[in-house]
């Protein structure tokens, strides 16, 4: 029996330690998991796919066509054909036989009519046929097979740009998280101080060696900590949602942090005096891949005067009846036909030059968003290196800071302790410390942030 518990409570310790493990989630498992499941990146490969199949709905029109035709047709009035009356007079034919017959003579006498109309056709008519096609030249088609692996690249880099989006996204989010949590255990921090200072100053009010005011003012500070802990708090499930809601996570999904945040974290893999070229930026990829999709269009347009010759082959067998049993008993007709048309604008009114006119200036203007481009970058990445050098020397300075109020503090500690100082002292380090703490993890963060921004604007963001 005891083995039998021993056993239950190893599984479901095992079980829970895995349940935990499920739930930590380092930076880069985030950024996975949202690549994964975040609907922007569900978007995109949806796009990639539906580029693949109109691919392959352009080599589709390439190849040959078949297909098959029937038709059953009732004629309830049937059409007639005028038709000049002596077509069918054969009188004269045989004239060597002599007819002089009362009756004939007065047939002879009697007025012809000019005109005579015969019903040609049956009232009933069914036919089977197949028709096979194939597309000999086109040039329209012939330039669309060559874009379509372009046309497929251009979704792939789109696809690429929302990873990034993603990655941007998630990782700021994340960062946020971090530092919240930083400033939630630095809060603690100090309500523990002030917990125990309270304590050690309730102590010497009851021993007669302190005053009752000393008592209430460490109090008072003490429960606005209390009051600013649950602001932070509701930050920090903020924080979260909107990093659930980044990555595409359900937002009652639990979930931990593992990778901390500090200045040599930030300060490593960096390269500030770096010249930049933004040719790795997936927006100077989509704008070079768009001109070479431009110039696609203009050559459509520019061969669009050669002329599209197309070969068809078609049989058919086909009956007509008078009645409608008739239809399924009586044999049917073959016929068929090969064909070999062509086509070729003559003239179009000026619409062809001026679609060829309207494409180069497609891509003069591609090249100029370009230009725009390079000087957007230039100024992107000149802010962001600008604004990384500010925050290491702002986080050096916070440093220094925290230094000297943690000695501050220690010193008004040691002299409450001794006798010969006062809480105001220790409230007053006690603030100084907590707000150099507190300057110094705004700074970090912000710090991750034009790293951020720095690595995007290279395009090292991966």
């Amino acid at each position: 029996m005891n083995k039998v518990i021993l056993t239950f409570l190893l599984s479901l310790s095992v079980s829970t330690l895995l349940a935990q493990d499920e739930n930590r989630y380092s930076l880069q498992r985030c950024i996975d998991f949202a690549i994964t499941n975040q609907t922007k990146m569900k978007a995109s490969r949806l796009d990639e796919e539906m580029q693949i199949e109109k691919n392959k709905e352009i080599i589709g029109m390439a190849r040959p066509q078949v297909k098959a035709n029937g038709q059953f047709q009732y004629l309830f009035i049937v059409p007639k054909q005028r038709l000049d009356a002596n077509a069918f007079n054969f009188g004269s034919s045989f004239s060597f036989f002599k007819i002089d017959t009362p009756a004939y003579m007065a047939y002879l006498q009697h007025p012809k009519e000019k005109y005579s109309s015969v019903k040609f056709g049956l009232p009933l008519s069914s036919t089977l046929g197949v028709t096979a096609s194939q597309i000999l030249f086109d040039a329209g088609v012939l330039v669309a097979i060559q874009a379509r692996e372009s046309l497929v690249d251009l979704t792939k880099l789109n696809t690429e740009r929302s990873a990034e989006e993603v990655r941007v996204a998630v990782s700021k989010a994340y960062y946020n998280c971090v530092i919240a949590e930083k400033r939630m255990s630095l809060l603690d921090d100090n309500i523990n101080l002030l917990t125990s200072l309270e304590d050690m100053t309730q102590k010497l009010f009851d021993e007669g060696f302190a005053e009752r005011i000393e008592v209430d003012r460490i109090s008072v500070q003490k429960n606005n900590l209390l009051s600013e802990k649950i602001k932070i708090q509701n930050l920090v499930d903020l924080g979260y949602a909107v990093l659930k809601f980044q990555m595409g996570m359900d937002l009652n999904t639990p979930l931990r942090l593992t990778d901390d945040l500090n200045a040599d974290q930030i300060k490593s893999g960096l390269d500030i005096d770096k010249v930049p070229d933004f040719s790795n930026r997936i927006e100077m990829r989509l704008l070079n891949k768009a001109d070479q999709l431009l110039r696609y269009d203009l050559m459509r347009y520019q061969k669009s005067y050669l002329p599209t010759v197309v070969a068809a082959v078609n049989g058919s067998y086909s009956s007509q009846t008078i009645a409608f049993k008739e239809l399924f008993t009586l044999p049917y007709f073959p016929t068929g036909a090969f064909v070999l048309s062509a086509s070729m604008p003559l003239y179009d009114g000026g619409t062809r030059k001026a679609k060829i006119r309207q494409a180069q200036l497609s891509i003069l203007k591609n090249d100029n968003d370009r230009q725009m481009f390079l000087q957007a970058a230039a100024l992107e990445s000149s802010n962001a290196r600008t604004q990384l050098k500010n925050s290491f020397m702002t986080l050096d300075n916070q440093k220094h800071n925290i230094e000297l109020a943690d000695k501050v503090y220690e010193i008004a500690h040691k002299k409450f302790k001794e006798g010969v100082g006062t809480n105001i002292e220790i409230l007053q380090a006690e603030t100084a410390l907590k707000e150099a703490q507190t300057n110094y993890f705004n700074t970090l963060f912000e710090a991750m942030m034009a790293k951020i921004d720095y690595q995007k604007s290279l395009g090292q963001l991966k």
